[in-house]
């Protein structure tokens, strides 16, 4: 209920701020229309959304590509184009889809599937994110000065360095969230089910 109960009132109110700042520009506005997006967002949830909190355990794919979409996006966000706490979307979503086929003693075919599903899909957001980290990052002018005072190394490193460290460091980042994902579900399943008793019927 968290999981799903967290998208409207905090996407209503990014909604209220960017778009405030977008249509009005810096004024005083901003914190109040905030403000009205996360009340209206909290009211959603008490009514019309109200019935749909608890299915995050039974939603179907698209649904939950998309959850899992605004969470990267949000986390991305956050830490302010750092990739590497986005690793959390895919070890959740492992969770939620090994649970899904929670007290199965034998890992049956159709929980292998959703299993290599979820972490393609995890793998896959991850993958764009650091795609437009290194762009951001490797497009900078002073991005190997930045790296040399950064890490304290006594010379400066060649852009080629940076493009190669950049690729191995979020390819092995991409394969760390695809391998953990299918981990997390593996043991999600053994786990037993999740979710209350009315998700499982």
């Amino acid at each position: 209920m968290i999981v799903l109960g967290s998208i409207a009132p905090i996407a209503l109110m990014l909604l209220g701020w960017w778009g405030t700042l977008w249509l009005l520009g810096d004024t005083p506005w901003i914190p109040w229309m905030a403000g009205a997006g996360f009340l209206s967002g909290l009211t959603l949830d008490a009514t019309i959304l109200r019935s749909r909190l608890g299915s995050l355990y039974t939603i179907p794919w698209p649904a939950l590509v998309c959850v899992a979409v605004f969470y990267s996006v949000l986390i991305y966000g956050f830490f302010m184009a750092f990739p590497v706490p986005n690793l959390i979307v895919g070890i959740l979503g492992g969770f939620v889809v090994g649970s899904r086929h929670g007290g199965d003693r034998i890992r049956t075919l159709s929980a292998e599937h959703d299993a290599r599903i979820a972490a393609v899909v995890s793998a896959g957001i991850l993958f764009v994110l650091c795609c437009v980290t290194a762009w951001l990052a490797l497009t900078e002018p002073t991005i190997t000065s930045q790296v040399q005072h950064m890490l304290g190394l006594p010379f400066e490193p060649t852009i080629g360095l940076l493009r190669v460290v950049t690729l191995i460091g979020g390819l092995g980042l991409v394969a760390v969230e695809y391998f953990a994902t299918l981990a997390t579900a593996d043991w999600a399943r053994r786990a037993g089910p999740a979710g209350t008793a009315e998700d499982r019927r």
